[in-house]
């Protein structure tokens, strides 16, 4: 099938499924998932190079990215788009040192910092601790978003740790987005909501830029990437418009399960895979 020797119809499908199914769990709160794809593709496509697989998979956290954008920008109105593009730049700039000098640091030590990091945010998350946003103090961004909500959010405060993380998940070979939101509600004080709305801008230029970069030096199976691509967009179609329609206090507990599992799964591929 699609000139895969051992990729069988039921294997197709079983793909399909779990990509749909991935992308419609992570949309609701504005994740690509890709610590999720790109094993169940390792493990579907073992007739692939882990580099054609990887390609594959961002291409999926792509269009998802840019589905969630769509939605939560235009229908749920839930995007800062000014922050969005001023984290996107520090995110885009620090990842990119981070994967230049990801030579001289173990991996080990970084997975496993991170995976703290996932814990430590669960915990002030579920704690519901955080800074609070100070009108007027320097540093405090007023926002007002499209909905006519507004917020002060500590911009100044939230731009090294963003930076650190993206630096960090720039040697690990991972987005940070799942870090970053926390880092937003809890420095920055922002709403969840739209933390995760503004985050799907960075799901979609990180994903973006790595995919490009992947697509340019390998021999992508477009057929079966875009047929998968389209699965991820169905599945962000639908956790991107089921977010509007979940309660906060079930988000929030929701999101905390994914950062609590994502810590898990790190120092699993750690230690045990």
């Amino acid at each position: 099938m699609f000139g895969l020797e051992g990729f069988t119809i039921a294997k197709f499908i079983i793909t399909i499924i779990a990509m749909t199914g991935i992308s419609a769990l992570f949309s609701i709160f504005g994740r690509g998932g890709g610590e999720f794809k790109l094993p169940v593709l390792i493990t579907v496509l073992t007739m692939l190079p882990y580099f054609d697989i990887a390609t594959i998979s961002l291409f999926c956290i792509f269009v998802q990215g840019a589905t969630m954008l769509v939605v939560y920008g235009s229908k749920h109105k839930l995007v800062d788009w000014p922050l969005a593009f001023a984290l996107a730049v520090i995110v885009g700039t620090f990842a990119f040192m981070g994967g230049y000098f990801s030579f001289k640091v173990e991996a080990l030590y970084l997975k496993g910092t991170f995976a703290v990091l996932l814990l430590i945010s669960a915990y002030f998350m579920w704690k519901g601790k955080g800074v609070p946003g100070r009108p007027g103090k320097f540093g405090v961004w007023h926002r007002t978003m499209a909905n006519g909500e507004e917020y002060d959010m500590n911009f100044l405060l939230i731009v090294l740790p963003v930076g650190i993380v993206a630096f960090i998940a720039g040697m690990v070979g991972i987005s940070g987005c799942g870090l970053i939101i926390p880092i937003c509600i809890i420095l920055g004080a922002m709403p969840i909501r739209i933390a995760i709305g503004t985050n799907t801008m960075l799901v979609l230029t990180s994903s973006a830029t790595s995919f490009l970069g992947h697509a340019v030096r390998g021999t992508t199976p477009w057929t079966l990437t875009l047929i998968l691509g389209a699965a991820a967009v169905c599945g962000a179609f639908i956790g991107a418009n089921l977010h509007i329609d979940i309660p906060d206090k079930y988000i929030k507990a929701g999101f905390i399960t994914l950062l609590i599992v994502a810590s898990v799964w790190m120092v699993a591929k750690i230690y045990i895979l």
